[in-house]
């Protein structure tokens, strides 16, 4: 689980740290009230997700994709 640095950073699970201005994250925020937002980072791999005022997730490139994405194997 990605990890809140209070004012506007966010820690990925893979230790990458993501630094934004604290007026973007606000907007952000806000806007995510409403619905789904992105905000890319500078390396333009991470990407924090916001829902309802939250951070929810970070996509990063160094992990396997989780939830809805991930193709199940069947065992036959």
């Amino acid at each position: 689980m990605p990890k809140e640095i209070f004012p506007s950073s966010y820690l990925c699970d893979c230790g990458y740290q993501c630094d934004f201005l604290e007026n973007t994250v606000r907007e952000i925020k806000q806007l995510s009230m409403r619905r789904r937002q992105c905000l890319g980072t500078d390396d333009n791999q991470h990407v924090v997700v916001f829902e309802y005022g939250r951070i929810v997730d970070v996509i990063c490139p160094h992990q396997k994709p989780k939830g809805k994405h991930v193709k199940q194997e069947r065992e036959i």
